[in-house]
């Protein structure tokens, strides 16, 4: 995949991919991006905009994973134009646990992932949400 966090997050850490997993097309293209996340230690949002190319015509979530063998997709599902997924991390002693939604008409796309991590006995919380539309060609 050539899609990088940002418009990932965006659109749609990390060799797990699991097979037959559920996709949802994209339209690729150029598409701008507004992303609101919460940072962990304050609990204030951070919004950001980018403008990025786009060449996969589909989304997966176990694609999101490679070359992160720590990480595994316990659950993907595809209803209709939303793909709703939970994944797992295990680092280091801790665990992460992500669960996300995308949803897009092929022109727009909304979603957003919940990120518990639990590391040495600390429980932090990060919430991500999105917006996106396709602007034009690449």
């Amino acid at each position: 995949m050539n899609i990088n966090f940002p418009i990932l997050a965006i659109l749609f850490c990390l060799p797990a991919a699991t097979a037959g997993a559920a996709e949802i097309e994209i339209n690729p293209g150029l598409w701008e991006t507004t992303m609101t996340r919460t940072n962990p230690m304050t609990g204030q949002p951070i919004t950001e905009t980018s403008i990025e190319c786009v060449k996969d015509k589909t989304f997966d979530p176990a694609g999101m994973m490679q070359g992160a063998e720590e990480c595994n997709l316990v659950e993907d599902k595809l209803d209709g134009d939303i793909l709703t997924y939970r994944m797992q991390c295990n680092m280091q002693g801790g665990q992460s646990i992500i669960d996300g939604q995308f949803q897009t008409d092929g022109q727009t796309g909304k979603g957003n992932m919940h990120i518990s991590i639990n590391a040495g006995g600390m429980q932090m919380k990060m919430n991500m949400n999105w917006t996106g539309k396709r602007v034009g060609d690449c």
